[in-house]
């Protein structure tokens, strides 16, 4: 919600700061100790803050499907054999996102 996207804020002004401070010259006072470990634990927050799940969790769109592959999903397309009297090859997901699943 606005915590987390006010913690996206703050992460993206803290790195491009860093940023900005290692392309000055090398007469600037460097970071102090406190300030580094300060901006690597805003940092650190704001990515734990984001909602992230690994490819692998994504739900069948059935209880009775597993996941199959992509080479297994167009094989079965290739032999027009998608849909069958008892089970079904199905694909989810929007395009570069895709997962394929076998029914029974």
């Amino acid at each position: 919600g606005r915590q987390s996207q006010a913690l996206l804020n703050c992460a993206a002004c803290v790195a491009s700061q860093a940023f900005a401070m290692r392309e000055q010259p090398q007469m600037e006072p460097k970071l102090g100790t406190r300030a580094k470990s300060a901006a690597g634990g805003a940092i650190a927050l704001a990515l734990s803050a984001l909602p992230h799940a690994p490819a692998s969790a994504a739900k069948p769109p059935y209880g009775n499907c597993v996941a199959v592959t992509k080479q297994e999903y167009d094989s079965a397309k290739k032999q027009h054999m998608l849909r069958t009297r008892y089970t079904e090859y199905v694909r989810t997901g929007l395009p570069g996102r895709r997962q394929y699943w076998y029914c029974r």
